[in-house]
């Protein structure tokens, strides 16, 4: 209510202006006319002149103070407004960011549970011996463990954005044949095999994260592959430490789609993936978990003929004290 009130403010103080103005040209003249006036018409004039700019003076001051006013409530408002779509936009990315959480956790809940439940089935529906029946019961309750530790790193990295972690040496061959383990009860419902190899090496790494990519690249790679092929997973000591690979056979990818596998979201074959429960955020993830291991992910593909997927990390040539 109160800028209704502005406006004719002013447009009243002009108006008095004008018409003081109007009444003292009038009053000029008309002392001129009076004998009796006489040799005080020039004072009078002086007056009048007088009194027509301090009331034109506060007809601009007061303007002045108005639009002052007007101004500094204007320049508040739009700093209210700008707040206020910093905060939905805030708002909004909050959202955004625990939709993609919620995401990529059910994407990696996947493939532990996959190797839990072949494991828990295998002792379930088959004869085993005593050994072997040990052997799959580590691997679930092992599994198990790392999906309680996985899902409390994923929450950090992914919606407290934290990025601090203890890096552990490994054996390269240790680290291999724990991926193998996990992945082997999901290729072999396609009779796929998994070809591994390794040069002598240690790598530095966070276990349950780094092992988390390298189930991802193999995984993905049992997308991309038909059935009955070879995955093949291999390390190498290489200049500036250790390098990891996985290759796969498959239908491969154009080299226009390689620049943005890695976006969230991002699906090359999106009926395929979709019909595989893809979300197409493990590859981000992927890339995320290998930024914070200060590398990222290196890919080659030809179409029709496959995609290798190499990964450079600290390390090198085994020392003389393997953990």
């Amino acid at each position: 209510m109160e800028l209704k009130f502005r406006r004719p403010l002013k447009t009243t103080l002009i108006a008095a202006a004008v018409i003081a103005a109007v009444c003292c040209i009038g009053e000029c003249i008309l002392l001129k006319k009076v004998p009796e006036a006489g040799a005080h018409y020039g004072l009078y004039i002086v007056f009048l002149l007088l009194a027509v700019l301090a009331g034109g003076f506060l007809v601009y001051l007061f303007t002045w103070l108005i639009t002052s006013q007007e101004t500094r409530e204007a320049r508040l408002q739009r700093v209210r407004i700008s707040e206020l779509e910093r905060s939905i936009e805030n708002l909004e990315n909050v959202a955004a960011r625990r939709e993609e959480f919620i995401g990529s956790f059910a994407h990696e809940l996947k493939t532990p549970l996959t190797a839990i439940i072949g494991y828990a089935d295998m002792l379930r529906s088959k004869e085993m011996a005593p050994k072997s029946r040990f052997t799959a019961a580590g691997y679930i309750f092992s599994e198990g463990k790392r999906l309680e530790a996985l899902s409390l790193k994923l929450m950090d990295i992914i919606v407290a954005g934290k990025q601090e972690f203890e890096p552990k040496k490994f054996e390269v061959g240790y680290f291999i044949r724990s991926i193998a383990a996990v992945t082997v009860p999901s290729l072999s419902n396609e009779n796929m095999t998994l070809d591994m190899r390794w040069e002598p090496g240690e790598i530095e790494v966070e276990p349950d994260l780094f092992k988390t990519l390298m189930i991802n690249l193999v995984d993905n790679a049992r997308k991309a592959s038909p059935k009955g092929s070879v995955i093949e997973l291999f390390g190498k000591v290489q200049d500036g430490g250790y390098a990891l690979y996985v290759r796969d056979h498959g239908r491969g990818m154009p080299a226009e789609e390689l620049s943005r596998i890695t976006e969230p979201f991002y699906m090359i074959d999106k009926s395929r993936s979709r019909a595989q429960n893809g979300a197409g955020l493990g590859l981000a993830l992927c890339q995320r978990i290998a930024e914070l291991h200060g590398t990222k992910l290196e890919y080659e593909s030809v179409e029709g003929e496959g995609t290798t997927v190499r990964i450079l990390l600290k390390g090198g040539a085994p020392s003389e004290e393997a953990p």
